[in-house]
């Protein structure tokens, strides 16, 4: 059969409504609406905001590229069953599962790539977006698109570290901000202060009140995961020191996030260092509708289970692998 010709007036390109789940991959889902769903090209082409035409490239491509061989390609599918499994087991409202391929590119590369892809789907000119630190979130920095969003506010939900690491919490923030044309808000204070006086002191000073009160106003946030072992960036950002890391560690501490450890419950652990600490007050950051973690393998296979039982996350993009071993955990 050939190519249908195209009768009325070409319309102007735009990208394909493909949803999240389906990993953003139009290919995957023009199959799923036209083989599993048994919806028409026309209805699939209005579905997708594309050309009839269109539609029928895509399903050829799902042919040539065995995707579908009369039915969807297991392989594929079993990321999108894993991820309802998830948020069936979990209570979160979304987990997007990216493929265990790809393993001469590092994962947290991978993970921001799609945790990228996402962002810029989703994020608009109305948004505060709250941003932590971390090698993926830097990674999702680095491969978004260009946008144009003066409009959005990027603003930074941790203090900063003396370190001079690629991945610290002003860089992540603004990098993100320069990706998306929009505002950025750093927050001008250290990460630990001296003392408990002194963070309440620098709390009460003008510029660092209107910073929380703007992160009071968030719609999202956006954080990585931290296991809290021997190897972590914590200890090796400059952000804590390794005595300081063995009392959160004596406490139960298996995991960070966006400034708050947890144990394997994900129950709150603290220490003295929590009165000296700036950073986005737990309650204020519990209170955003949509807090989304992008983090993965199986090293923090135990901390993401203990942040997804906390409901620190309610959107977590990871990897095939570290899913799998989550749900064991449920």
């Amino acid at each position: 059969m050939g190519e249908p010709h195209e009768t009325q007036p070409r319309r102007p390109r735009r990208q394909p409504a493909v949803p999240a789940e389906f990993g953003l991959d139009p290919v995957l889902w023009a199959a799923w609406l036209y083989y599993e769903e048994g919806l028409k090209q026309d209805d699939i082409a209005e579905k997708l905001g594309v050309s009839r035409a269109s539609v029928f490239n895509l399903l050829q491509r799902a042919r040539d590229e065995g995707v579908v061989n009369i039915k969807i390609d297991p392989a594929r599918m079993e990321r999108i069953s894993l991820a309802r499994d998830i948020e069936a087991a979990t209570g979160i409202d979304e987990c997007f599962i990216i493929p265990d391929e790809g393993a001469n590119e590092p994962l947290h590369d991978r993970i921001g790539r799609f945790g990228a892809r996402l962002l810029e789907q989703r994020l608009t000119g109305e948004d505060v977006l709250g941003v932590a630190w971390g090698r993926t979130v830097m990674s999702l920095s680095k491969a978004l698109a260009p946008l144009h969003l003066p409009g959005a506010s990027i603003a930074q939900v941790t203090g900063s570290s003396i370190a001079t690491y690629d991945f610290s919490p002003e860089l992540c923030t603004s990098n993100i901000a320069i990706r998306v044309g929009g505002r950025c808000i750093n927050l001008h204070a250290p990460g630990i202060v001296s003392s408990a006086k002194m963070k309440q002191l620098l709390m009460e000073e003008p510029i660092i009140e209107q910073h929380f009160k703007l992160l009071r106003t968030c719609t999202r946030t956006l954080f990585g995961v931290t296991h809290v072992g021997s190897e972590t960036l914590l200890k090796d950002s400059g952000f804590m020191s390794e005595p300081i890391l063995a009392e959160y560690q004596r406490r139960g501490a298996i995991g960070f996030v966006s400034g708050y450890f947890f144990d394997k419950q994900g129950n709150p652990v603290l220490t003295e260092i929590d009165a000296r600490h700036i950073v986005m007050p737990l309650e204020d950051f519990l209170k955003v509708p949509e807090r989304i973690c992008i983090g993965g393998g199986v090293e923090k296979v135990e901390a993401i289970s203990g942040m997804l039982k906390g409901g620190y996350a309610n959107i977590l993009v990871t990897d095939a692998a570290t899913a799998s071993r989550v749900l064991k955990l449920y």
